[in-house]
């Protein structure tokens, strides 16, 4: 069913795929790689029956980046997408905490929590489908915290409330119920980030201790210790992961296949993703991830031209003031104005049969709806956009969902920002192909030497 839907959607999208330039993203060849890496991981296990499900298991999630790429083009679109994932959150929360209330703990909405003594000692919110996971949902909540900005409008404190600030403390709200302890360090991870530039590091700091603490009395965790050694058992499958590695060191043990090696999942998703499909999947994974934090961060930098007066023109020599021409009516002269750099007004004789060139109303209407955003509101949410990636992958170390739908979303949602980036010139051009290997090649590599080193450090600490 995904998959008949993903193919009607693409062919509606088709009419919109020339003018996306996708095909210059190398996201768009990192997906295909992905795939690729996927068939190729099921191919190496030798039951080959399991290829087209793990294939068709895959396509759809990452199907959804080419989808908001091609059908998403404007600040609007983006902030109807923030929407739809708040809905859909807050649905789940509401849902979730309605079966707490009703100590209906048969509920789907609801995940049992065992307890070192055996039996249940809590229970956790989760939501359906690809968020079904207590852990995933609250990664998805983290990361959409940031994305709420987008409705945000100065001096506008109602509208601020009720699009920004309620829904903001509802998915707090919602994370909590979750007891997901790799939440709260994500949380701290994108206050930190977001709150340092308005207010500085330290200030920001202080203020994300200061959650710490009120997350360590409000019974955040569930009575969990948040610590190295309280994940001593994830630690474990990082171990497990990095054993898998070396025994299938290219395409790894099969799409979705960790589970039949260990008790538990890896809980890293670099892990994840490097033990079941390789470093050549990994490759790729990075190939996506590396340009969209790396375009979401360019769109960051404020690159806005402030005006610059040049004290040695010729106009500042005479003691002239330069100054905005006045608005004449040139329509009964028969000719056009034009300005040059220093507003002086030039007369260009035209063809008084000219008749003007007009365009056509369906074209004039889809302008303005795509009218670019000011140079100072791409780069806004460019920022919020940036942070929302660093609260998705902060929870993602800790997770094991490499090939989520809401990684391919955010991805996508990015290529969109930058693309209203480049149209306004002020971004900088998108990385070399050769730089996007390269850079690619060195952090797969380096992101499994991180893993190796803090599971090194665990063990000199832990003895």
């Amino acid at each position: 069913m995904e998959i008949i839907l993903a193919a009607l959607a693409f062919v509606a999208s088709l009419p919109r795929i020339q003018r996306s330039n996708i095909l210059t993203m190398p996201q768009s060849f990192a997906l295909v790689g992905m795939c690729i890496a996927v068939f190729c991981s099921m191919v190496m296990t030798g039951w080959l029956g399991s290829i087209m499900p793990a294939v068709l298991g895959f396509i759809p999630n990452a199907f959804t980046f080419f989808l908001v790429v091609v059908n998403f083009r404007t600040k609007r679109h983006l902030q109807l997408l923030a929407l739809t994932l708040f809905v859909v959150s807050a649905y789940t929360i509401f849902r979730g905490y309605s079966a707490l209330r009703a100590e209906d703990f048969a509920n789907p909405y609801l995940m049992p929590q065992g307890g070192e003594e055996g039996g249940v000692s809590f229970y956790r919110l989760r939501g359906m489908a690809f968020i079904n996971d207590p852990n995933d949902f609250a990664q998805v909540m983290v990361s959409l915290i940031p994305c709420m900005f987008f409705f945000w409008k100065k001096g506008s404190l109602p509208r601020n409330i009720l699009l920004v600030l309620i829904p903001i403390a509802w998915l707090i709200f919602g994370m909590y119920l979750t007891h997901s302890r790799g939440g709260i360090i994500a949380l701290l991870a994108v206050i930190l980030f977001g709150a340092r530039r308005k207010i500085g590091t330290i200030p920001a700091t202080i203020i994300a201790g200061g959650v710490f603490a009120i997350t360590t009395v409000v019974g955040w965790s569930g009575g969990r210790d948040v610590s190295v050694e309280a994940g001593s058992g994830r630690m474990e499958a990082w171990a497990v992961g990095l054993d898998l590695i070396k025994s299938h060191p290219f395409f790894g043990v099969g799409f979705g296949r960790f589970g039949e090696y260990f008790f538990i999942t890896a809980h890293n998703t670099v892990i994840v993703c490097a033990a079941e499909l390789g470093m050549f999947g990994l490759f790729w994974w990075v190939m996506f991830v590396l340009p969209t934090i790396r375009d979401a961060a360019a769109c960051s930098i404020s690159r806005t031209p402030k005006p610059e007066e040049d004290s040695f023109s010729y106009d500042r020599s005479l003691g002239v003031r330069l100054e905005p021409s006045a608005q004449l009516d040139w329509q009964g002269s028969g000719a056009s104005p034009a300005r040059n750099a220093n507003s002086t007004t030039l007369v260009e004789d035209i063809t008084p049969q000219e008749e003007e060139i007009k365009t056509p109303l369906h074209l004039a209407v889809e302008a303005e709806e795509e009218q670019l955003p000011e140079p100072e509101e791409i780069e806004r949410i460019s920022r919020l956009m940036l942070t929302s990636i660093v609260g998705y992958f902060v929870a993602g170390w800790f997770l094991s969902r490499a090939y989520i739908m809401t990684l391919f979303i955010y991805g996508g949602m990015v290529q969109v920002i930058y693309s209203m980036a480049l149209a306004g010139k002020i971004a900088p051009p998108r990385m070399k192909p050769f730089k996007v290997v390269q850079y690619s090649a060195i952090g797969s590599v380096g992101l499994i030497f991180v893993v190796y080193i803090m599971l090194r450090l665990q063990h000199l600490t832990s003895h």
